[in-house]
């Protein structure tokens, strides 16, 4: 599974998301993500599990919202067209990226 695709690095096959490791800041152009003004990130494009969008919210150890380079653990909600979630996924950041971890039975 290799998911966002960005133009500064290839995806590892078995990581869901390597942009929570990623240096590069969310606002640079070719980034996968766009920050957006509430904090979380937002990728447009086709998700793993059908969705055409995605938010991750980037969490710290105590579960409190931070940006993603400081993150520990990372939840992606990943919706469809209409904007209805599809699955949550829930995964902690290593140097590598995120490692998944726990998807939801939504369907």
């Amino acid at each position: 599974m290799k998911f966002p695709v960005c133009d500064f690095a290839e995806s590892e096959e078995g990581f869901y998301s390597q942009c929570a490791g990623c240096p590069i800041n969310a606002s640079t152009p070719g980034c996968a993500l766009e920050p957006l003004d509430d904090g979380t990130y937002q990728f447009i494009g086709q998700t793993p599990h059908g969705g055409v969008k995605a938010l991750f919210v980037f969490k710290d150890n105590d579960g409190n919202q931070v940006l993603k380079e400081d993150a520990i653990h990372v939840e992606i909600q990943e919706l469809d067209e209409l904007g209805h979630l599809v699955t949550i996924l829930y995964g902690m950041v290593d140097p590598e990226g995120m490692i998944y971890l726990k998807r939801t039975d939504l369907r």
